[in-house]
């Protein structure tokens, strides 16, 4: 089993994305849109959120190397039955946050990437992104499992938050420092 610390984690991390973001401005200097570029910074600054919540305690093993048994849990509303049984406020923060969780992402992948403004493209890009990040807790981490759930709540979430998008470019129409930021 491997400890990692997510402090020390983000300070590898922050410096090697702030040199990347510079390296990009300088190669891009014409069309650089400062709009834009705060939300790719907001998009880091969520993922980074998202692996804080969902890997945390950060705890690992390599699975080549005699970690634990594959499982993932395929039935849907099964957990969060029985996570709790009788314990209602929980069962609805798990399943509220793991929605709400996701309603940045579909949020701010439209608004910076014109190719993912369809909604079959949100779903899959939500599913995706839920799908590696319960993957990630059924092979490397010690204490966390994947659940079908989860994936359904999150790409839930994704939608929403899509939703979400669509609001906001209907209101830039009408209120002129939204439209800045979305990306024609």
């Amino acid at each position: 089993m491997i400890r990692i610390n997510f402090i020390l984690c983000l300070f590898i991390i922050i410096p090697i994305w702030l040199i990347s973001r510079r390296k990009r401005f300088v190669q891009r200097r014409k069309r650089f849109n400062p709009y834009r570029e705060f939300l790719v910074n907001i998009l880091f600054i969520y993922f980074l959120w998202v692996a804080y919540l969902t890997l945390s305690p950060f705890y690992f093993t390599i699975p080549i190397l005699g970690g634990r048994n594959f499982y993932f849990d395929t039935k849907l509303f099964y957990n969060l039955r029985h996570m709790a049984r009788g314990y209602l406020r929980l069962q609805l923060l798990y399943s509220v946050g793991n929605i709400a969780m996701f309603i940045p992402f579909g949020i701010l992948i439209p608004l910076i990437y014109k190719k993912a403004r369809r909604f079959y493209i949100i779903v899959f890009l939500s599913f995706m992104f839920s799908l590696t990040i319960e993957l990630t807790q059924v092979l490397f981490t010690v204490f966390r499992s994947g659940t079908v759930d989860d994936l359904f709540f999150n790409t839930l979430g994704g939608v929403i938050g899509y939703i979400g998008y669509i609001i906001i470019k209907k209101l830039s129409k009408r209120i002129k420092v939204l439209g800045k930021f979305l990306i024609p």
